[in-house]
């Protein structure tokens, strides 16, 4: 349920979100000339008496004003579930709820801002250290880190299940990180295999399951080239750990994935794939040569093993995607340049 709406009026939400207990207790909200019904139990948080709280998608809440451009976010949250962030965006206001499928969440479209000026292709050749946060840091943060080893951020330009608003995250934003020599890794959160505990899951169903793949690439790439990213881009899809040893999930997931890969490539995209090493990379590797699935153009996994290369150890053989991977190999943590701090996981690239 999305609605950008111009005039005073009414919004009852609580029929149509999920409560954790009390679906019935409601409590009346009120905004810039509109009152929203939602569960009492429900946090309401102010942005503007707070502009650095982050906005996440993972825990019930309502949020009033504009997400800060310095949220203060942890890299690592939990699945989303429902939330409302009510903000204005010009004259108008508009009301998001998360849980929709594939829509973008909180991704604000102001049509007075002037189309992206620099366009590239994503996240092009590189090799060294990058790294990855909730929302995408502002311009001054990204600055300071200019003084960082990284030259790469990983960013979240859509999905379900993306788990944070993304204020900073414009075509102007892009194109900046560009002009200044910052590579970027698109990062799609979507639906989540059907043996997780995910509110959003793929369909059981191999036939439904591909569609599903090729319905979240077309969004996947409708997100990416609103920001300025060209077709050549790598778009790699969020696919969180599930388990191996469950094989219609595995199946729903390969699916899943070739039909993401297979819009991708018909688009003129290159498919990528973020996993954990042990579960859904540990799948591709398995099913690397067979026919029956579209094999990714480029691996992402996560084992955080603390050591900064694309050696994939017993999970990824040196002669699987050489030259088109990337290790995730510490989580979520703190790091600090020119005194300013992001929570963040690092990276290893090797892409050629």
């Amino acid at each position: 349920m999305r609605a950008s709406i111009a005039a005073v009026g009414v919004l009852t939400l609580a029929a149509t979100l999920t409560s954790p207990a009390n679906a019935t207790a409601e409590r009346t909200v009120s905004y810039r000339g509109y009152e929203l019904s939602v569960p009492a139990d429900w946090p309401v948080i102010d942005l503007t008496a707070d502009p650095t709280q982050c906005v996440r998608f993972d825990h019930n809440a309502v949020y009033l004003g504009k997400p800060g451009a310095d949220q203060r976010c942890a890299v690592r949250t939990g699945p989303t579930t429902d939330a409302v962030l009510v903000e204005p965006v010009g004259e108008r206001t508009r009301v998001t709820v998360s849980g929709e499928k594939y829509a973008s969440l909180a991704t604000r479209v102001d049509e007075n801002v002037a189309p992206a000026k620099v366009r590239s292709v994503q996240p092009g050749v590189y090799s060294g250290l990058g790294f990855d946060a909730c929302a995408a840091p502002s311009q001054a943060a990204m600055d300071a880190w200019l003084g960082s080893g990284h030259r790469t951020v990983g960013v979240y330009i859509g999905g379900v299940h993306r788990a944070c608003a993304q204020p900073n995250l414009t075509p102007g934003w892009v194109g900046a990180q560009v002009k200044k020599g910052w590579h970027l890794i698109p990062t799609y959160v979507g639906l989540q295999a059907p043996c997780t505990s995910f509110q959003y899951r793929i369909e059981p169903d191999l036939n439904r399951a591909r569609t599903q793949g090729r319905e979240a690439a077309a969004d996947a790439i409708a997100q990416a080239a609103r920001l300025g990213m060209d077709p050549g881009s790598v778009i790699y899809n969020d696919m969180e750990a599930y388990n191996i040893g469950d094989p219609p999930c595995s199946a729903a997931v390969l699916a899943f994935l070739s039909g993401w890969t297979d819009q991708l490539r018909e688009r003129n995209y290159r498919s990528g794939v973020y996993s954990s090493a042990s579960s859904g990379i540990t799948d591709l590797v398995r099913n690397h040569d067979n026919r029956a699935y579209s094999r990714p153009d480029h691996v992402w996994f996560a084992w955080w093993n603390g050591q900064a290369n694309v050696d994939g150890g017993r999970f990824l053989p040196g002669d699987r995607w050489a030259g088109q991977r990337i290790h995730q190999f510490l989580g979520g943590h703190d790091e600090s340049y020119n005194g300013v701090t992001i929570n963040v996981d690092s990276n290893f690239l090797d892409l050629r």
